[in-house]
């Protein structure tokens, strides 16, 4: 058995099928299940279900063996990569996993880190922050910049400060104040960004509201960032957003304004394995973020 069948049987668990994991290796399907029927015979045990959808399920052993097989294909990585940026200039590729209403934090960091670094790539991913610590655990990402909850373990995590939520509307809206409070919010028709899947703000501003007792007037639930703005720009209604999502250009627009006692601080954080080795482009990302900012670590 070598590190190439391994890196067969890892794809096959993660795309739930031969035949994705196929065409995620590029390569024919048949050859892929020969060579996992070969290594359930070295192995002398069966390491997937098959069902009749022609999905597959991990046995009991196969769990087991994909623990170790991940460790062992990680670690090879890892000592590739080591060894190939060895006295070399930083390049290569960054992945990076964003939240959208982080999205404005890593695109300011971006265009600063290009500057000083421009033979690094970039591959960029956007998702809940469920999501992206499924892709951080899996090496999809080498980074992600998202908010809680988050894992306690193989995870290192840097607080980077707090944001607060405001009211946004139109530069023509009829509001003088600069502070508005949670009960005269439930009176505006709201335009709310919602995610298609997992938690996030929506909820909590539908939580707060529930927990006072109050019903907001949610005009439109939006799953499009720039729909939203596009929606809130027209007078459709106002919407909430963290204050790092209402940039320079913005304020020409939109008028913000702050919510009073806001219940909707968020807490966005640098977030990277511990458990793994970091490559140089990682390692200058990270120390960008620590000289621009003073953020907390935990």
């Amino acid at each position: 058995m070598d590190i190439r069948q391994l890196r067969y049987f890892i794809a096959i668990a993660e795309q739930g099928t031969i035949s994705k994991a196929a065409e995620y290796l590029h390569m024919a399907q048949p050859p892929l299940s020969r060579q996992l029927k070969m290594m359930e015979d070295e192995l002398g045990v069966v390491l997937f279900e098959r069902n009749k959808k022609k999905k597959v399920t991990l046995t009991a052993q196969g769990e087991l063996f994909l623990k170790k097989a991940r460790k062992i294909v990680y670690s090879m990585e890892d000592a590739i990569h080591e060894i190939k940026e060895f006295s070399e200039e930083i390049s290569g590729t960054l992945s990076i996993g964003s939240t959208i209403y982080c999205a404005p934090i890593l695109l300011s960091a971006l265009t600063e880190f290009r500057k000083k670094h421009s033979h690094v790539k970039f591959n960029i991913w956007e998702g809940n922050s469920a999501h992206l610590m499924t892709l951080l655990n899996n090496r999809q990402i080498d980074v992600a910049i998202t908010g809680g909850p988050f894992p306690k373990k193989d995870i290192k995590v840097k607080s980077l400060y707090t944001d607060p939520c405001v009211l946004v509307v139109p530069k023509e809206y009829k509001i003088d104040e600069k502070e508005i409070s949670i009960q005269t919010l439930s009176d505006i028709p709201l335009v709310l960004l919602r995610p298609t899947e997992g938690v996030g703000l929506f909820d909590q501003i539908v939580d707060t509201f529930q927990q006072l007792e109050l019903t907001p007037n949610i005009l439109c639930e939006c799953h499009d960032s720039a729909m939203l703005l596009s929606l809130v720009r027209k007078g459709f209604g106002a919407t909430i957003l963290p204050l790092s999502m209402v940039n320079h250009r913005l304020t020409k627009e939109f008028k913000k304004i702050s919510i009073q006692d806001d219940p909707w601080i968020s807490d966005p954080s640098l977030v990277w394995r511990s458990n793994s080795y970091l490559s140089a482009a990682t390692k200058e990302f990270l120390k960008f973020f620590e000289e621009q900012s003073n953020y907390t670590d935990y």
